[in-house]
């Protein structure tokens, strides 16, 4: 006899009962969303006709508290009990909106703010002057060189952008002005629906579709996204993660591998993950897939590097060679150990991006704890998700993607230079690592908090650049928060089940 499900009319009623319909819930959500993002871009209008940055410090962190906040009600909207995935399933257009338009308004800001005298009222960057100069030479087929006639300092891929900027705005200046955060828009969109791409695959959309909303809305993270060109180097991470999932695609391996390569050679940082991806499939024991990844990462290093390496070996290697030659400067974790308790004069430079007079930490000893930290990040690893997982029998993609992504925000934290726009990267590192592990609400409110602190203060530095009381206490603010975020995440990354 076949049976059938009981239910009473009572509690068929009941079920139907809604305060209102799904589709407002979510753009109820939307709307809080955009609202914080499209303040947050406004907001520094304000601040900057005010030049005294000191008085702009307490504006600055109390907006970041109330964007928090924001997002924490964003947070528990769509984690209540009455919110299910699968109405986050389709919200790719609602994600869009999200990262688009407040980029476009900012931008439109940016290049249309002008002061009496027709200025504008943000000032323009220098390098956005240097990016379209290096990609006008790049299209005369000249090797790029900076204003002072010296090689260009960026890894030879980021020409690619430089050039297609250059292109687009005709070589104009004013048009390049806009042009070119358009571009990184674009790649903002890539990290966006890639992180929420991740959520869809491993069944957290909901928490994909916050991360990305967060992250791509962080007011902290305007400046940088608009002068910057950091958000490539990030999008192309995060995709190479979700081509690293699932496990059993070996065109899923061939992508991972071309876009860690991509990612490594438009900003060096992103190749960081690659021995923990390779260790995820040798401990699978997928050999095919690994010799797949491994091909796809050759064959883009050789094929983007090689013709710039033929064309011109010295300006080939100058990047490398400039970069591995700076020394320790005020914005780097390494100067306030030096500082607050090593040094007894407690020698300080005149802003955050300057060299002090006495170093103590030279650059090998600093390479060398750089390097170490990495390595112990892989130690760890190779000790929790080899061999504790080959005793449990269990292939724990997620745990070694999550710490790969660890391993690539401590090498950005424990360099002996730390730039303000490296904070882009580590936010959607950050954001990424916490999605491929499943968090609770608690946890994702602590995160949220700890990347909003992070990069706040990291603006903050920035900002106070000419107030070294200020800026130190921010700087140990950000270094402080990022440790902790990286420690937790790690912790995360090698736990074998986590509640839902």
């Amino acid at each position: 006899m076949k049976q059938t499900e009981l239910i009473s009319p009572s509690s068929k009623a009941n079920s139907k009962i809604k305060i209102w319909p799904d589709w407002l819930n979510f753009s109820l959500l939307d709307g809080l969303l955009l609202a914080a993002a499209l303040i947050a871009a406004w907001l520094p209008v304000g601040w900057t006709r005010d030049l005294k940055r000191i008085k702009q410090a307490p504006l600055y962190a109390w907006l970041s508290f109330g964007y928090f906040l924001v997002y924490a009600l964003a947070i528990w909207w769509a984690l209540r009990p009455a919110s299910k995935d699968e109405n986050y399933r389709q919200k790719w257009l609602a994600l869009t909106l999200l990262v688009a338009l407040p980029n476009f308004f900012n931008i439109w800001l940016r290049t249309n703010s002008l002061l009496p005298d027709g200025s504008l009222l943000f000032g323009q960057d220098a390098d956005m002057t240097l990016f379209l100069k290096y990609g006008q030479d790049f299209a005369q087929s000249r090797y790029p060189l900076n204003f002072k006639g010296e090689y260009m300092e960026y890894p030879q891929f980021a020409l690619f952008l430089f050039w297609f900027g250059a292109i687009l705005s005709g070589g104009k200046q004013l048009d390049f002005n806009w042009i070119f955060p358009l571009i990184l828009t674009f790649f903002q969109l890539i990290a966006a629906f890639s992180l929420y791409g991740v959520g869809r695959k491993l069944g957290r959309v909901r928490t994909g579709f916050l991360a990305a909303a967060f992250v791509a809305g962080c007011p902290a993270l305007f400046s940088f996204n608009y002068t910057r060109y950091d958000a490539a180097p990030a999008a192309i991470l995060v995709l190479a993660i979700y081509f690293y999932l699932p496990k059993s695609s070996e065109r899923g391996a061939r992508a991972s591998g071309a876009f860690v390569a991509a990612g490594g050679l438009l900003k060096w940082l992103p190749a960081i993950v690659a021995p923990w991806l390779i260790l995820g499939y040798a401990q699978a024991r997928r050999w095919r897939h690994l010799a797949i990844f491994a091909a796809a990462g050759l064959l883009v290093t050789l094929l983007t590097s090689l013709p710039f390496y033929l064309w011109n070996s010295d300006a080939f290697w100058y990047p490398y060679k400039f970069q591995g030659s700076r020394k320790l400067i005020g914005e780097s974790f390494w100067f306030l150990i030096q500082r607050d308790f090593l040094d007894p004069a407690r020698t300080t430079p005149e802003k955050p991006w300057g060299e002090p007079a006495k170093v103590i930490l030279g650059n090998n000893k600093l390479l060398a704890a750089q390097l170490g930290l990495t390595l112990l990040v892989l130690i760890l690893s190779v000790w929790r998700l080899w061999w504790v997982r080959r005793k449990l029998k269990v292939e724990d993609w997620g745990g070694w993607a999550a710490a790969g992504l660890v391993a690539v925000a401590v090498f950005t934290l424990a360099n002996r230079v730390f730039s303000p726009q490296y904070m882009v990267l580590l936010a959607w590192v950050w954001a990424a690592a916490l999605l491929l592990r499943p968090t609770r609400y608690v946890g994702l409110v602590f995160a949220f908090a700890l990347i909003s602190i992070s990069t706040a203060a990291n603006f903050q530095v920035y900002l106070l650049g000419v107030y070294p009381e200020e800026w130190l206490r921010d700087s140990w603010i950000m270094f402080g928060a990022g440790w902790l975020l990286c420690g937790w995440l790690l912790r995360k990354s090698f736990v074998t089940t986590q509640p839902a």
